[in-house]
């Protein structure tokens, strides 16, 4: 299971760590997925490329995402976001 977790940082000597679970992402994200499997199937069929083959390709982008690090900072603020 992928545990997506985010580290906040106001200045640089404190540091929070929120931890979010990946279900809980699942969950709020599987409506849009649902909504967007049409489009997606019709846009495989308009250019014939193989649904099936596209959707193993996009897992495999999404389970290539391990040990991904993202940090966003801005003038006051850092957030750093780790899939693990």
């Amino acid at each position: 299971m992928i545990d997506l977790s985010a580290a906040c940082t106001e200045n640089p000597r404190s540091r929070l760590l929120i931890g979010v679970p990946f279900f809980l992402l699942v969950v709020l994200v599987s409506p849009v997925l649902i909504l967007l499997t049409p489009v997606a199937l019709f846009a495989c069929l308009a250019v014939g490329a193989n649904p099936f083959h596209a959707a193993r390709l996009a897992w495999g982008v999404l389970t290539a995402l391990r040990g991904t690090h993202v940090e966003v900072t801005g003038r006051d603020r850092s957030v750093l976001v780790h899939l693990s």
